[in-house]
């Protein structure tokens, strides 16, 4: 293995995987890629970013609106930009150190020896507070915002992974956001970087 590292952040919506990936990148100082991943991939394949997005302006329709490519785009044209997507990833994974966040990475990656794979997840309750406070919507909003946006990733990822993603297989750790704070699961990866790399 060489000093190359590449960190995937696989996530449950609410467990706040694109926070502890963004610190963690700033402690390590590496490279953070996270939702500018779908901007790059609609770029690279002339797919317009602007028909990913859901007409609906609600909060559910900006979070949902990267799991929208089947059945909001043609099969061919969803396909186009998940294939565009996956040379991004390789692409960035052979350029230098980085975290990525979401977009399948971990599965993309699964044969990267330089690639260490991270899942987030709380329970439920846990992850409906943290949207609640974060975007100062009622329990009721909040609860079915988690629910649609669990279903989405998870049709997502099934179709895009031939049905063999699942939230455990091949990940190096999995830590429950619900018992650690954002900076404890941070000082957790840190110190598996570090021990992972010999420093």
């Amino acid at each position: 293995m060489d000093s190359k590292l590449i960190i995937t952040i696989g996530r449950e919506f609410g467990a706040e995987g694109h926070e502890i990936g963004k610190e963690l990148a700033q402690r390590l100082g590496f490279e953070l890629y996270d939702k500018d991943m779908l901007a790059l991939a609609a770029q690279k394949s002339g797919i317009d970013i602007n028909v990913l997005a859901s007409s609906d302006e609600s909060i559910m329709g900006r979070f949902l609106s990267p799991y929208l490519t089947i059945g909001k785009l043609s099969p061919s044209m969803g396909d186009k930009l998940f294939k565009v997507q996956t040379d991004i990833i390789h692409n960035l994974a052979a350029k230098g150190s980085c975290v990525i966040v979401g977009r399948l990475a971990d599965y993309i990656l699964k044969d990267n020896p330089n690639c260490l794979k991270v899942f987030i997840y709380a329970p439920f309750e846990k992850r409906v507070e943290i949207i609640r406070n974060k975007h100062q919507i009622d329990e009721a909003s909040a609860k079915k915002l988690v629910k649609n946006m669990d279903a989405a990733r998870k049709k997502y990822y099934t179709y895009y992974s031939n049905g063999k993603w699942n939230k455990k297989e091949g990940k190096d750790i999995m830590l429950n956001r619900g018992a650690f704070k954002v900076e404890e699961c941070v000082d957790i990866l840190e110190a598996m970087v570090k021990s992972h790399s010999g420093s």
